[in-house]
């Protein structure tokens, strides 16, 4: 291992992009993120501000793809402890009619006053799987 090299945590993905084209991948974390210290989770990589990430696709070729591309993304969920405040689950339409229904933890007031402040990437919890979800992409947001 040379000096420059830093090993990074593989977590594997499925892109949603806003096309409907959909790509099975990893993404690889640094085990220290920037912002707070601990290792970096797919959430933290999707909003910083570059606009690209680096994505390896099963087929082991590699690319750069524009988040602003992304309509949601999925992975296993991780132990996270919950959030303070109260839950609410939402129903969202995203463009092509991909439908997804899960858990926003943590947030207060109305859906209008929070997505309408809301940038970037989110946490939807959907149980047996993880969302981030691209607040720019969704075409319809409803509460259950």
């Amino acid at each position: 291992m040379n000096s420059q090299h830093v090993d990074k945590l593989e977590c594997p993905v499925t892109l949603f992009l806003c096309d409907g084209m959909v790509r099975e991948g990893s993404l690889f974390l640094p085990p220290a993120s920037a912002s707070h210290g601990e290792a970096q989770t797919p959430l933290d990589l999707a909003n910083e501000p570059t606009p690209f990430f680096a994505f390896c696709k099963t087929d082991g070729s590699f690319s750069l793809v524009n988040k602003a591309t992304v309509s949601h993304l999925r992975f296993r969920p991780e132990p996270v402890p919950p959030a303070p405040g109260p839950s609410r689950e939402v129903r969202m339409v995203f463009p092509g009619g991909e439908v997804l229904q899960g858990t926003l933890a943590g947030e207060k007031g109305r859906l209008e006053e929070i997505f309408s402040v809301r940038r970037g990437f989110f946490l939807l919890d959907c149980g047996a799987a993880h969302y981030l979800v691209n607040s720019r992409l969704i075409c319809e947001i409803n509460p259950l």
